[in-house]
């Protein structure tokens, strides 16, 4: 029962002012021998996604989870992606999935989506320790290279990092 999260950052140089140098680049996770995501030597901006809302998005699941069982990650970049998480008593069953993302739905969501169906994977499991400690683990990993490469306090890695304490306490 293996789950990892690996990221690789593409660092902007030439940064707008309002945005968060880091934010982008390649995100993939792996549960069990399932992989999600690509990450390859290369830095292609095709291939690239916001690493910083994936981050985003698995701390509010890890968080949801505390107290429900039932949350989709929608893969922003993808038309009708999304990652299910159910949590059956400790372990988390990690599916990815097709369905519609009606008008007024969120990236994240805690019901079921119409016209689900089960992609090319399906319940591959980790213990929900497990799954929140990689992802907090990297998470806060995340936020230092953030803030290596942004100079000031920004709000998005204030709202990164209250994610992470309001799940470690």
């Amino acid at each position: 029962m293996m789950f990892e999260i690996c990221f690789k950052i593409f660092e902007n140089e030439n940064v707008e002012e309002m945005e968060l140098n880091g934010a982008d680049g390649y995100f993939q996770f792996i549960i069990d021998n399932e992989t999600y995501g690509i990450i390859i030597p290369e830095e292609i901006d095709e291939f690239s996604v916001s690493i910083y809302w994936w981050v985003y998005y698995f701390l509010k699941a890890v968080l949801i989870l505390k107290t429900e069982n039932y949350v989709l990650i929608s893969d922003i970049e993808k038309l009708k992606v999304w990652i299910e998480l159910k949590k059956v008593k400790n372990i988390v069953r990690i599916s990815e999935v097709t369905a519609d993302k009606p008008e007024g739905s969120g990236a994240i969501e805690t019901k079921e989506m119409p016209n689900l169906i089960h992609q090319d994977w399906e319940d591959k499991q980790v213990t929900y320790e497990n799954f929140k400690s990689e992802v907090v683990n990297k998470a806060k990993f995340y936020v230092n290279e953030l803030r290596v490469l942004n100079n000031e306090n920004r709000k998005d890695i204030l709202n990164l990092e209250s994610l992470i304490m309001e799940i470690e306490k």
